[in-house]
């Protein structure tokens, strides 16, 4: 028999059973512990871990090291999102593979910790989080928030995005990536089902009586979903349209629009509730974490579940460092804690800038009444928080209160410290590291007007390139 690896010797000390499965992948020349728990597939191993008691630790560290952490690296790797970001920001392969593995490690713990809370529940569907559709979900999440921290680093440090104007914002470029990555068009027929699933239940749901039907066909109508004889598949409704066409009571058109609103919070909230005691997999897997930190009203009521007491009493007393704090607050009751945690709430303490906070984030996380928000927003921008009490704006009692709920004043470096590349001596450049030829043709050849204009005329070194962004701007 083939020499196995250790990971693999050690996985069939645990489930021996898997040996036949093992000699047919040994065969065919696969004897990796990814391939073998790839044969397997997602129920088998769902399956062997709930039958484990003391040994499931460990078996869920074969499964984070030999199926999730290898399997991501794949997905990452090709992720179109990622991929064009790098290119466009010239990141060497070398620096590449090493956020690949990072992102890797992070989402393979991430995932650990969501099967053995499954395990945990004993969930009849929770292999669904083995299933490589459901492990593409979080690589897509992920990728998108790894972007948006990429660029919030270089708008707070090379501010390319105000030097450049025809510089693409890597954001957009995600969102166009949505509707044509490859690794979002395969494995649709999970997808499918799923969705056939939701279908089926809502379908339940307006022909059943016992549901309140007006607020159901609401939703039926808004996101034409031809459930009933008032809309049609795929052709989606204005709430005016809705309106009109359900003859919704209201006196004026923007009571009646009010009411429509009223009724699609309740008929959502209603289609929640019956996808939580219907399909718990299926939620688990579309659900997202919820930062209560900086969650509105409305996602609080509705994702999680929180009643209104429960929300303002919340909100009085943001921002928390953890989900045990609600308790020790008086927020919730500690029975709830769990409940809370399944439906995806998480407390992370995040900083907010009070330069770029809307008025809402003001009132809703800092704690501020409307007015104070409204004439700090009128105000800014402030260099430092002390500000807004010389100001008289905000109390001192006030400024403590935002300070100690994550309040941060956020200046841009100035754009001195950054010499103009159209108007800067060869000295200079030479001084910050531009080599002697590529400052010569630079000085030739300005001015210039954009960075990809720049770019092509220079085709430099990435080394140089990555000076040029660097320690030089664009004067206009």
């Amino acid at each position: 028999m083939l020499s196995l690896s250790t990971e693999v010797n050690e996985l069939l000390s645990i489930a021996p059973e898997w040996e036949p499965v093992l000699k047919s992948a040994a065969d065919e020349g696969q004897t990796r512990l990814f391939e073998l728990l790839g044969r397997l597939g997602a129920r088998a191993i769902y399956l062997k871990a709930i039958s484990l008691t003391e040994l499931r630790g460990r078996f869920l560290a074969l499964i984070r090291d030999g199926y999730y952490h290898p399997l991501f690296e794949k997905m990452l790797q090709s992720n179109q999102n990622l991929r064009r970001f790098w290119a466009q920001r010239r990141v060497s392969a070398a620096e590449q593979r090493q956020h690949v593995l990072s992102l890797a490690s992070d989402l393979s713990l991430k995932l650990e910790g969501v099967l053995a809370r499954q395990l945990d529940r004993s969930a009849e569907d929770g292999y669904r989080v083995l299933l490589p559709a459901y492990l593409q979900r979080a690589v897509q999440n992920a990728a998108v928030d790894y972007i948006r921290q990429e660029w919030a680093w270089e708008r707070q440090t090379l501010h390319d995005l105000n030097l450049d104007p025809n510089q693409e914002d890597p954001r957009q470029n995600v969102a166009e990536d949505l509707r044509h990555a490859p690794e979002n068009l395969a494995l649709s027929n999970e997808q499918v089902s799923q969705l056939n699933q939701l279908r089926s239940q809502l379908e339940q749901m307006i022909n059943d009586p016992s549901y309140p039907r007006e607020a159901l066909v609401v939703i039926d109508c808004l996101f034409g979903l031809g459930l009933s004889e008032h809309s049609r598949t795929g052709s989606e409704m204005t709430m005016r349209e809705c309106c009109d066409r359900l003859k919704i009571a209201g006196e004026t058109p923007a009571r009646r629009i009010a009411r429509c609103q009223v009724l699609m919070d309740k008929g959502l909230d209603l289609i929640r509730q019956r996808l939580r005691e219907k399909l718990p997999g299926l939620t688990e897997c579309w659900q997202g974490e919820l930062n209560v930190n900086v969650a509105s009203r409305r996602e609080l009521s509705q994702q999680i579940g929180m009643t209104e007491g429960e929300i303002d009493r919340l909100i009085k007393h943001r921002q928390y460092h953890s989900l045990d704090e609600l308790v020790g607050r008086d927020v919730v009751k500690k029975a709830r804690l769990p409940e809370l945690a399944s439906k995806g709430a998480v407390a992370a303490f995040v900083p907010v800038d009070i330069n770029k906070a809307t008025v809402r984030d003001l009132m809703d996380i800092l704690g501020l009444s409307r007015e104070a928000a409204q004439r700090a927003a009128a105000e800014r921008p402030f260099e430092r928080l002390a500000e807004l009490a010389d100001r008289g704006l905000l109390k001192p009692d006030e400024l403590e209160q935002i300070i100690r709920r994550g309040a941060v004043a956020r200046r841009k470096a100035a754009d001195a410290r950054r010499l103009d590349l159209n108007r800067a001596e060869r000295s200079d450049l030479t001084a910050h590291g531009v080599p002697e030829a590529a400052a010569a043709l630079l000085i030739r050849g300005r001015p210039f007007l954009t960075w990809a204009e720049l770019e092509d005329y220079l085709g430099c070194e990435p080394a140089t390139w990555a000076i040029l962004r660097q320690k030089f701007c664009l004067g206009l």
